[in-house]
């Protein structure tokens, strides 16, 4: 039917709305996931709304930090002219804007998804300005996949 793809800071994951089926595949840098999906064996009541950030970022902020505070302590402690206090002040705004590259960068790491369950797995989507539509198609189809095979079982029921 249509395909849609998703790229977002390292995430990449491929929709493939067949007729009464989903094809999908997720890859980011620590794994790959691909199944087929039927429609009605998607939960769709259940949402799992989360966030990643990479922590590595934020914790390699502080070691910048502590040489700021450091730097701030010996410009007090051993600066006998206002020049070596302010070459010491110097040396705390470098480690400070150092760090505060480092944090900007974590809080711009953030990445929201939305999943659902399925009995083959678990559809990942990328909050990347797509999502909506994804979700949307999603729905649309599950809902009309479900009201056939409810229909189909009725009249076989009957």
């Amino acid at each position: 039917m249509n395909s849609l793809v998703q790229k977002f800071r390292g995430h990449k994951t491929k929709f493939s709305f067949e007729e009464h089926s989903l094809s999908y595949k997720h890859r980011d840098s620590e794994e790959s996931v691909v199944f087929e999906v039927k429609y009605t064996e998607i939960d769709l009541s259940n949402a799992i709304y989360a966030t990643s950030k990479n922590p590595i970022l934020k914790f390699a902020s502080f070691p910048f930090i502590l040489l700021a505070i450091f730097a701030i302590g010996k410009a007090s402690l051993v600066a006998d002219s206002i020049e070596k206090l302010f070459a010491g002040l110097l040396v705390t705004l470098v480690w400070l804007l150092v760090a505060s590259v480092f944090w900007l960068k974590y809080t711009r790491s953030k990445v929201s998804f939305t999943m659902f369950d399925s009995f083959r797995g678990r559809i990942v989507i990328i909050h990347d300005g797509q999502e909506s539509e994804i979700i949307n198609t999603l729905k649309k189809l599950v809902n009309s996949d479900r009201n056939e095979f409810k229909q189909t079982n009725d009249f076989v029921i009957q």
